[in-house]
């Protein structure tokens, strides 16, 4: 299996980051009200939750080149070529010898 090159290597690792902050549950503060109902006791105590959204956290776009996209392409095709010629191939000597 073929080294990763350095680009790679940091395409994944922002990889790894997106999923580590996209996994990350949104912050709920809590708070307490009284509740206004007729009791003995007088103080009943609730618990309201309210989403906050961190305004420090920053997403970096990650940007590639379409050059690279159409030579993954170009050796997927080619792969996928010899792989189909390979089954007809092994399935015309399957008729002749078997």
């Amino acid at each position: 299996m073929p080294k990763k090159t350095k680009r790679e290597k940091i395409i994944a690792e922002y990889r790894r980051k997106l999923l580590v902050v996209s996994a990350r549950p949104q912050k709920m503060e809590m708070t307490r009200e009284p509740l206004s109902v007729p009791s003995t006791s007088g103080y009943v105590p609730t618990f309201t939750l309210t989403q906050s959204v961190s305004k420090n956290e920053s997403h970096e776009v990650l940007s590639l080149d379409p050059q690279e996209f159409l030579a993954i392409k170009k050796d997927l095709i080619r792969t996928l070529g010899l792989t189909g010629l390979i089954l007809i191939g092994q399935i015309i000597i399957w008729r002749v010898i078997g």
